[in-house]
């Protein structure tokens, strides 16, 4: 483990040298944000401020170009040509600290983030799905349990084998491959009865979202803001009428609200199984320009890369693996295994 360590500072420190950037001149790293508290202590599911505010000094420091998504656009739309140290920043679903706490940070340093906002969610509609079964199995009083998933069938929750956070996470994946047509109706009915937990009468106060008062001022301060999708539902596991209405009314409704015509989109969950040609059909006619998934790897300018497969690393908790994606030694870590497979 030490010598890994070592070996990882120094694949970075050469790193700081350019010489991957040299390598891999058109790899460009996305990152995907996740929930950020401004305590120094880390909640469990996100991170500190102070976290993010190191790895953006470092960025600052160092020579970074943080990206518009309108450079990236014209990137990969137009072969403008990739700054030799590029690297862009979204956060997806819209929740409170996105505005209150990720992007006063960025504002910091002047660099732009790039907000993917679930409709409903800033409409005060609903929370997302995935956390309110979160905010569920938090509250559950008994070890063991059977709960009937919206497919029939059975999931078993044994809290003296396996640990909560465990749970949460495989309930969450089983809920992923089921019919999401009626999801939160499932949801309140039967999954918080099941558990003996009362469901809230509002939205609790850790999963508030932003406004869209916040959201417009995001975009008056230079951050973009796009939809992505109206309840977070997985697209995959829709009926095609309501794939469409996800899309079509997430646009809408972040026209009405921002007052522009929003061209580029996040997918739901964002795994390559989560959406398919038909919802990327929906997206062009719409006029949407580009569109993110989840899947990790960096974004390749050139006539290689699916505009509306867009893929995002998720924001290391490590500063170690940060530098080494933003430096490009992941690239090489890529290309080594892609020649020995």
């Amino acid at each position: 483990m030490a010598f890994k360590t070592l070996a990882l500072k120094f694949a970075n420190f050469l790193g700081e040298t350019g010489v991957y950037h040299a390598l891999f001149p058109r790899c460009i790293p996305v990152f995907m944000l996740h929930r950020f508290t401004e305590s120094a202590k880390d909640a469990p599911g996100t991170l500190s401020a102070d976290l993010l505010r190191r790895y953006l000094q470092y960025l600052a420091s160092h020579g970074y170009q943080v990206l518009t998504m309108d450079d990236l656009g014209n990137i990969l739309l137009r072969g403008d040509p990739v700054p030799p140290r590029a690297v862009m920043f979204t956060v997806d679903d819209g929740f409170y600290d996105h505005h209150d706490v990720v992007a006063k940070v960025f504002d910091e340093f002047g660099f732009p983030l790039n907000f993917f906002v679930i409709t409903g969610f800033l409409d005060g509609k609903l929370w997302p799905w995935d956390d309110q079964v979160v905010y569920a199995l938090n509250q559950i009083t008994k070890a063991k349990l059977e709960i009937s998933l919206p497919s029939g069938r059975s999931f078993p929750i044994d809290l003296k084998e396996f640990t909560l956070r465990d749970v949460i996470r495989e309930f969450r994946k089983e809920l992923k491959r089921d019919d999401q047509a009626l999801i939160y109706e499932w949801i309140k009915n039967e999954l918080f009865p099941a558990l003996d937990v009362e469901f809230p009468p509002g939205i609790p106060d850790p999963y508030r979202p932003m406004t869209w008062s916040d959201a417009q001022s995001l975009r008056h301060r230079g951050h973009g803001v796009y939809p992505h999708t109206c309840t977070h539902r997985i697209l995959s596991v829709l009926p095609e009428s309501e794939r469409r209405f996800e899309i079509l009314e997430s646009q809408k409704r972040a026209k009405t609200e921002l007052d522009y015509f929003p061209d580029v989109f996040a997918y739901p969950t964002g795994r390559l199984s989560d959406y398919d040609v038909c919802d990327v059909m929906v997206l062009k006619q719409a006029g949407f320009r580009m569109a993110f998934n989840t899947v990790a790897g960096y974004v390749k300018a050139g006539a290689m890369q699916d505009v509306y497969s867009i893929p995002r690393f998720s924001l290391p908790e490590k500063f170690g693996d940060f530098q080494q994606i933003v430096n490009r030694f992941e690239a090489v870590k890529e290309s080594l295994k892609r020649e020995q497979t």
